[in-house]
């Protein structure tokens, strides 16, 4: 825990002082095989790069795991998958080489902070979240691709 704390503090010295770009654009998006899912899709332009966010509840994450026949354990404690693609603005390019770290902060104040895994599958990074309380949340990204620092945010109500 020890090694963790200076980390940590870098990392929310990065998401505090750096220009955070917050910004929404919403989509729906239909599911696979015809099913509808409830995945809530934002996106923000940072420097070239359109980060998406995807936000879904775990049991509509179950399904879709089970429809993709994907084997994953969803994470004991959470009540959210949290997803995000990053591409290239001018080639459409998907960005797979970078490094994610994501801060979500309650509606109380209480942040998670985590490390995104890459979904090589998926050309994606996710991890598990638990927003639980209704109210308005923060979610905030900082993604390193090489010397290159890009953070990235959006608001997520839950109701």
């Amino acid at each position: 825990m020890q090694k963790l704390r200076p980390v940590a503090a870098a990392v929310l010295s990065i998401f505090f002082f750096a220009g955070l770009a917050i910004a929404q654009h919403s989509h729906s998006h239909g599911g696979m095989s015809g099913s509808a899912m409830k995945m809530d899709t934002r996106e923000v332009l940072v420097e070239g790069t359109k980060v998406t966010f995807q936000i879904m509840a775990n049991d509509e994450h179950r399904k879709m795991l089970k429809d993709m026949k994907m084997k994953e354990d969803i994470e004991a404690g959470t009540s959210h998958n949290i997803t995000v693609l990053l591409k290239d603005e001018k080639t459409q390019k998907e960005i797979t080489n970078a490094e994610i770290t994501m801060k979500v902060v309650d509606p109380k104040g209480k942040d998670q902070i985590k490390t995104l895994k890459y979904e090589k599958d998926m050309k994606s990074f996710d991890a598990y979240f638990n927003l639980s309380e209704k109210g308005k949340y923060q979610v905030m990204v900082l993604v390193k691709q090489g010397e290159q620092k890009k953070t990235a945010g959006i608001y997520y109500d839950i109701k």
